[in-house]
């Protein structure tokens, strides 16, 4: 049995043989279960046309377009303001007009530790804002999903569903400091690949530190009733 906690090289290796393996393995039944493989195998998928993704301004308000990727940083120098779950550093993210009901796709992107071995990520809470600048409703990215594939960044995905929206903010809430992301252990994975090779991989479970900065990929979605999209 593995252990909970991996050093940075053990959990690459780790990482690279069971998304190969998860690849060459999975299950008709495990992507049913799973709502966001669709949305996966659109990301990292080689058969699909995937969206450009365009950088973000790196300050200021980001404009994002319906099925409009883009990336944005969330930096050491972001602005800050206290919120309902505690003071963040954020960006505001503006749609076109204020839709009924959207969905909003988040990619969290794994970064190196500042203070140590490993890799970090950001735990977002999405805020919406109305036009008297106060926080009208708060949504957090829950759950957030671990995506490993091959020769891909670490992840995390989280698709959250608003309504009556027009401005949101991105932050992080004060809870999350000092935390870390606990993926659920997987599975023992054995598996061959259409070339041959053969992988066996123990039960694996991955830690992610939360840190205040983060970069990440963000989509809005548009859907027809309450809840939709994700």
């Amino acid at each position: 049995m593995a252990s909970p906690r991996r050093t940075s090289r053990y959990a690459s290796t780790m990482a690279w043989i069971l998304g190969a393996g998860l690849l060459a393995f999975g299950s008709g039944a495990s992507m049913a279960a799973n709502p966001l493989s669709v949305w996966k195998e659109r990301l990292f998928g080689e058969r699909t046309i995937q969206s450009p993704i365009r950088e973000a301004s790196p300050e200021g308000v980001v404009l994002l377009g319906l099925k409009r990727p883009e990336r944005l940083r969330i930096g050491p120098d972001a602005d800050q303001r206290d919120f309902p779950k505690g003071k963040s550093r954020y960006r505001e993210i503006e749609l076109q007009r204020e839709f009924e009901h959207v969905a909003l796709r988040i990619q969290v992107l794994a970064q190196p530790n500042p203070k140590g071995r490993g890799n970090v990520v950001f735990n977002p809470i999405v805020y919406v804002i109305g036009d008297d600048d106060k926080v009208r409703d708060s949504k957090p990215a829950d759950p957030l999903v671990l995506d490993i594939r091959p020769f891909k960044p670490t992840r995390l995905l989280a698709c959250i569903p608003l309504d009556k929206v027009r401005r949101i903010a991105v932050a992080t809430p004060e809870s999350a400091r000092g935390k870390s992301y606990e993926s659920k252990a997987r599975d023992k994975v054995k598996a061959s690949s259409k070339d041959g090779f053969f992988y066996a991989t123990d039960p694996v479970k991955v830690s992610l530190p939360y840190a205040d900065t983060g970069d990440l990929i963000v989509e809005v979605i548009r859907a027809d009733n309450k809840g939709e999209g994700c």
